[in-house]
């Protein structure tokens, strides 16, 4: 069957997620609002069903005591029997609905659904990808732990496909799982704020830029002991912090750093503030200590803005070291940001081809315009 006339297909989908649909609230919110949007805009009918799940008190209650006051192993009540079965049972009801397929958003806490349809599945990493990404075994229950894992493997060999937003998460699924199934695909995804139309960077203003809900997470604390020892050779450097604030005081001794807080994309004046601060970034800066496929980088790349970040996770794929960024191995050092820093402020000519490919590369790979019809395209020919 052609690619067009998959494209002209007639289907309804249920779009299952435990978000809200909104742009804002994180990296999460804005894939999971995104990813409907553009459904919304491939399909003939999307029913968007936003199930909170329902976790028992008593286990959660339970479970932090077993490790903040008995110093024994935990469990997860956000994936245990009980909530997975409610969640389960909420998707269960979807079955007296005319519908031609459901597209959970994520997997962990679907893992004992079974619509009785062809079903999708769109997620960041696998549950035992995060929990490796920061957590210890040593403080959970290691078979309540291998249960969850097991459930989730479960759930998605049996989908129609399962999309991940990089392939570093796919690879990471298949090598813990044991995944066999041909159905996975790495699709990746977009940014929160919509491309601008063109590059607009004044050509000469030296902005770095942060962005992240918990700054020493994603390294702000690094950047600031760089920025001390880049104020004094490059006076005219200045620092954006967008997010959740430093811990300390400390970035108030320098007048070139400014902490704006959280921006909503939902609010029209915090939208226009947004796309202001990355049309005329020189840099984003994310010495990640903890991430997966954070989409600041790629999103700031429609603006025109490269990159520096740690060439862990999935970020190779999303900033290629020496064409759309620079990638330095972990753990970085305040050093390493002032020499990679340093040699982008002189080397201009190399700054402005690494700028225009950023932007070529994040255009034609990493918009949901794109994402949303690859997306489309193969739940249709699927559906066909």
């Amino acid at each position: 069957m052609s690619v067009d006339v998959v494209r002209e297909m007639c289907a309804k989908l249920a779009f299952i997620t435990d978000l809200d649909l909104q742009p804002s609230g994180g990296g999460s919110y804005a894939v999971s609002w995104h990813a409907y949007q553009q459904l919304k805009a491939h399909f003939d009918e999307i029913e968007p069903l936003v199930y909170k799940p329902s976790v028992p008190w008593g286990e959660q209650l339970w479970s932090r005591l077993q490790r903040k006051i008995l110093r024994q192993p935990g469990r997860f009540a956000y994936f245990s029997p009980n909530t997975l079965n409610r969640n389960a049972e909420q998707v269960r009801q979807l079955d007296a609905n005319c519908l031609d397929a459901v597209f959970f958003r994520s997997a962990a806490r679907w893992s004992r659904c079974r619509p009785q349809r062809p079903y999708f599945v769109y997620l960041d990493v696998v549950f035992h990808t995060f929990f490796h990404n920061g957590l210890s075994i040593n403080d959970f229950n290691q078979k309540d732990l291998r249960r969850i894992w097991a459930e989730e493997a479960q759930f998605l060999e049996g989908a129609e496909t399962v999309f991940f937003e990089s392939q570093w998460g796919l690879d990471r699924a298949r090598e813990a799982y044991q995944l066999s199934g041909e159905h996975y695909v790495a699709l990746g995804r977009g940014g929160v704020l919509p491309p601008p139309p063109s590059d607009v960077w004044d050509g000469h203003s030296l902005n770095l830029v942060t962005i992240a809900m918990n700054f020493e997470q994603k390294g702000g604390d690094i950047l600031l002991n760089a920025f001390e020892q880049l104020v004094t050779q490059y006076p005219e450097l200045h620092w954006t912090i967008v997010g959740g604030p430093p811990p300390n005081d400390r970035w108030r001794a320098f007048p070139q750093i400014e902490y704006v807080g959280k921006l909503s994309p939902d609010v029209p004046e915090e939208l226009a503030r947004f796309e202001s601060i990355y049309a005329n970034a020189f840099l984003i800066i994310h010495p990640t200590r903890e991430d997966t496929n954070p989409l600041v980088l790629t999103e700031a790349a429609t603006f025109g803005c490269p990159a520096i970040s740690v060439r862990k996770f999935g970020i190779p794929e999303l900033v290629m070291d020496g064409e759309t960024g620079l990638l330095l191995d972990p753990p970085i050092t305040p050093k390493d940001l002032v020499q990679k820093i340093s040699y982008l402020i002189e080397q201009p000519e190399i700054y402005r081809a690494m700028r225009q490919q950023a932007r070529d590369t994040a255009m034609q790979k990493s918009t949901w315009k794109v994402i949303g019809a690859q997306m489309a395209d193969r739940i249709k020919m699927c559906l066909a």
